[in-house]
Parts: structure tokens; C-alpha cells; sequence
């Protein structure tokens, strides 16, 4: 046997150290937090009958993009401004960012709102003449202004971008894993980082959030993703996380189930 081999024999490599264990979704209080709705009226309203039956004492916790592609925006944010801000948090989402900056620069960014589902949204809202140029944009950003009002846009720009409850933060679409929450960028909250939201947090954070489409809603590794694309699939995904539970059943991932 060779010196090398040995030496190999009496001095065998250490051990790899154990990743550090995760600890689960903690947060201060029951949450309900569900995906995309995307316009998804009937979705919205079946969600909200299975929480007052079964869960009336979550905290409901809307992850953003509300609006665009489905038939029915203006009913969704109807309905979520209807909800009772002291047990409901809707977080603000790239479409609902989007047509803000629709309607705050519409010669520039109209049409691009507009071809991003933003058309459905304003027919939600009973507009049916579509701009051709940005003479048209300006025209057409006043009239829909006026057919959302004030109120609701007030409320879209009140959204956060983030919020937390224990060690659990939503968001719409991703945290940074190297920064911590409060220096996050609202590029980062808005449209997500994909190779960088797919490694843990070292903070032992977990990150509830919609934006990327996945075929199944998940709990793992710190990321809680729940949008599955209601508006085309017809799935909205909620995750229900009761702190008063033991840790396996902890964090309940579910279906908006089909009506009775």
C-alpha cells in the first residue's frame, strides 16, 4: 500500500456538517394567504365563503396581481375593499403597479399594460374603446380613471409591498435570500429574482408569495408559492397557517373547492 493511500486510511475526511434545520412558519397569528386571483370573481367569492365557514378567524392575506387577464377585475377589487382591514392585507402586485403607471404615464405605458391583460380589466370596468396611439392613451387613462375612482385607485397606491407576521413575510413576488426584508427592492417585490428566490433565507424566514406559476401550491424550504394560474386554470391556491397547530399540520395547503 503507497504512503498516500496510507495516510488517506489513517486520517479519513470529517464529517460534512449538517445543514441548519429550517424552523417552521410561525407567524403571530392564523393566516389565510392565497394566490393570484387575477380577475378570478367567482374563485374570490367561493374563498371567501369557505373562510367564513371554516376558518372566520384568519387573517386573510391577498398576495398580489388582484386584477388583469380574468373577466372580472373591477368585482375583485370591489370585493377585497369590502373586506374588514383589520383581519384582511392585500398586497400590491406588478399588474396592479402596472396600471398605475398606466394611468400615471398612459402615453408611454398604456398599450404595454394594456397587451399584459389589462384589456380585460378595462372592459371590466365597462370601457370598450381601446387606444391606437398616446393621444388616444391620454383619453383613455382619464376615462378609466373615472370608472375605477378615486377611492379605489387611493387603495391601490396605499398597498404594501410586503408584510410580515412572525417569521413569516408575504410578498408578491420574491425576497432577496442575501438581504434582509427592510432593504429589499420593490423590483425584487414586484416582479422576483428566480435564481435567487429559489435558495433558502439564512435568516430562517419564510417567504409566502404568487407571480411565478407552479403546477402544484408548495410549503418547502422556506418559500410558500401559491399562484397556479387561476386565471386559465380555474385553480386558486390558498395556504392556511394556525401557529396554535402542532408542526405537521401547521401549514394546510388547499384548492378553492368547487361549490356545494
Amino acid at each position: 500500500m503507497s504512503v498516500i493511500r496510507r495516510l488517506f486510511r489513517s486520517y479519513p475526511r470529517p464529517a460534512r456538517r449538517p445543514e441548519p434545520v429550517l424552523p417552521a412558519p410561525l407567524p403571530d397569528e392564523c393566516l389565510l394567504a392565497v394566490g393570484d386571483i387575477h380577475g378570478r370573481l367567482d374563485l374570490l367569492d367561493r374563498l371567501l365563503a369557505f373562510r367564513k365557514t371554516h376558518f372566520p378567524l384568519s387573517r386573510l392575506i391577498v398576495l398580489g396581481d388582484m386584477i388583469d387577464r380574468g373577466p372580472h377585475s373591477a368585482g375583485v377589487l370591489d370585493r377585497l375593499q369590502s373586506e374588514d382591514p383589520a383581519n384582511a392585507v392585500c398586497i400590491l402586485g406588478n399588474h396592479e403597479q402596472m396600471l398605475l403607471d398606466a394611468l400615471d404615464d398612459p402615453a408611454r405605458l398604456a398599450l404595454s399594460w394594456l397587451r399584459a391583460g389589462g384589456l380585460e380589466t378595462a372592459w371590466s370596468y365597462g370601457l370598450t374603446t381601446m387606444p391606437r396611439d398616446a393621444a388616444d392613451a391620454e383619453r383613455f387613462a382619464a376615462d378609466l380613471r373615472q370608472a375605477i375612482g378615486a377611492g379605489t385607485v387611493d387603495w391601490l397606491r396605499s398597498l404594501p409591498l410586503s408584510w410580515r407576521s412572525g417569521n413569516l413575510v408575504a410578498v408578491h413576488a420574491a425576497l432577496d435570500p442575501a438581504l434582509p426584508p427592510e432593504l429589499q427592492t420593490a423590483e425584487t417585490m414586484l416582479w422576483g429574482r428566480p435564481a435567487k428566490g429559489a435558495m433558502p433565507r439564512p435568516d430562517g424566514l419564510w417567504v409566502a408569495h404568487g407571480h411565478t406559476i407552479v403546477d402544484r401550491a408548495f410549503c418547502q424550504q422556506g418559500r410558500i408559492a401559491l399562484d397556479t394560474g387561476a386565471y386559465a386554470t380555474g385553480r386558486l391556491s390558498y395556504a392556511l397557517i394556525d401557529p396554535g397547530r402542532p408542526i405537521p399540520d401547521r401549514v394546510m395547503i388547499g384548492i378553492v373547492p368547487d361549490p356545494a
